[in-house]
């Protein structure tokens, strides 16, 4: 079912029963699994504060022109201190991990380095290239006026 291009999009329904869309991605983004009734979406925001929503019901959407999908219906939910903890945890345990792949790629820089040098006999330049000198302009010398 993976490779046939289904589409997931998030609803809000609010009050009203009005649907205002939410998120609109291939099923990849979630992993392959569909948020289920029950689940909570964190929606993180640029500023790094997260909008929480309740998944209330999805539906699967068939259609003849190849735009056939899940929608998810979700409702928002008020943020509370445990939702808040766990998206902080997530996020500390992020910034961990992405320090220990930085330090795990300058160790292997420099394996790399020191294998380089072993095979050229010195130390590689690490300063940047010297840019190369801007071409003089030719300057033109006024001629004495020919005499006749």
């Amino acid at each position: 079912m993976g490779n046939r291009g289904f589409g997931v999009r998030l609803f809000e329904i609010e009050s009203n029963g009005t649907l205002v869309p939410l998120l609109g991605v291939d099923e990849d983004y979630f992993c392959g699994a569909v948020p289920n009734v029950g689940d909570t979406y964190a929606m993180n925001h640029l500023n790094g504060v997260y909008d929480f929503y309740s998944v209330q019901r999805r539906i699967f959407v068939d259609s003849h022109d190849g735009a056939e999908g899940w929608c998810v219906i979700v409702r928002r939910v008020e943020t509370a201190s445990q939702l808040e903890n766990v998206v902080t945890a997530w996020d500390e345990d992020t910034k961990f991990w992405n320090d220990i792949d930085d330090q795990e790629r300058e160790q292997e820089n420099k394996k790399t380095r020191q294998a380089l040098e072993k095979l050229i006999g010195k130390k590689p330049d690490r300063r940047p290239a010297a840019k190369s000198p801007k071409p003089r302009k030719k300057v033109l010398k006024p001629r004495a006026p020919k005499e006749k």
